[in-house]
């Protein structure tokens, strides 16, 4: 019985066969003018999460913060100037300005897509941030509201007021002025400059306006609640007036205007996942 014995001749041809190859194959992929092939990125989904009037990072959009993260977004939660703690402490339009920042943090995390997600004023806000920066992948709006153009009777004096103080060169300093929240009316003090920011019933806040300047279309996720007073308005009010999108949705839920985000969050969460898988 004969042992095998390899024929190293035989051996040193095949290694050098080998090794041709491999330099010829690595020669073609570093050619000059030629690009490495490489795998398309991951997508990584950030939102940004907008809180409502009066409340906070911890208050009301804590269980959609809570799915969105499980389904692995990359999340921000701003406290905004309309925040219980700030009391509005900054205009509508600097309001903007920190959405920006919020979105800037996200893609430095290392989304490649950014999301917004508004509550209440937030939504309203997130709504024109879209309108007027761009760059956004999809916006939710949970509870959209904030709507000074439809209460312009009830604000009219207290417009005129921060009006007045503006022309005089006072629109910096503090006053007292009528503001609404969830059908309430109560005193906030703030300055006159602030306060025309939002209340302004011609200005930025005013949500038919910001929808009919969203370009290019993207996808909208509208959620209104059934027992919420805002759901009278219907999707003719601000919803359809936004560019027509495939993806955008008009969606009826069942609670209150303080619910919405604890009862949309899967609803949210399976809409966003769908647009990063099938976009």
């Amino acid at each position: 019985m004969h042992s095998w014995r390899p024929d190293l001749s035989y051996c040193s041809r095949l290694v050098t066969v080998l090794a041709l190859l491999v330099l010829g194959l690595c020669g073609a992929a570093f050619a000059p003018g030629t690009a490495l092939a490489e795998e398309p990125p991951q997508e990584r989904l950030g939102v940004v999460v907008l809180h409502g009037k009066g409340g906070g990072p911890d208050k009301n959009v804590v269980e959609v913060v809570r799915v969105l993260r499980n389904i692995g977004c990359l999340v921000a939660i701003p406290e905004m100037p309309w925040s219980r703690r700030r009391g509005f402490d900054a205009t509508y339009q600097q309001s903007l300005v920190e959405i920006g920042m919020a979105v800037q943090e996200l893609r430095g995390q290392g989304a490649t897509r950014v999301a917004l997600v508004g509550y209440s004023l937030g939504g309203n806000a997130a709504l024109a941030y879209t309108a007027s920066r761009g760059g956004i992948f999809a916006l939710v709006a949970l509870a959209p509201s904030h709507d000074p153009e439809l209460h312009r009777d009830v604000f009219f004096a207290d417009v005129r007021k921060a009006r007045e103080m503006l022309v005089t060169g006072h629109g910096a300093e503090h006053s007292l002025f009528m503001d609404i929240n969830q059908g309430k009316d109560y005193d906030l003090s703030t300055s006159a400059e602030i306060y025309l920011s939002y209340n302004d019933p011609d200005g930025a806040a005013v949500m038919p306006r910001t929808a009919e300047r969203i370009a290019p279309a993207l996808p909208i996720l509208w959620v209104v609640g059934s027992h919420d007073a805002l759901s009278r308005l219907g999707s003719s009010y601000a919803f359809s007036k936004a560019p027509a999108h495939p993806k955008s949705r008009y969606e009826d839920v069942s609670a209150d205007h303080s619910k919405v985000p604890a009862v949309a969050a899967p609803l949210v969460a399976r809409w966003l996942r769908d647009l990063i898988l099938n976009p």
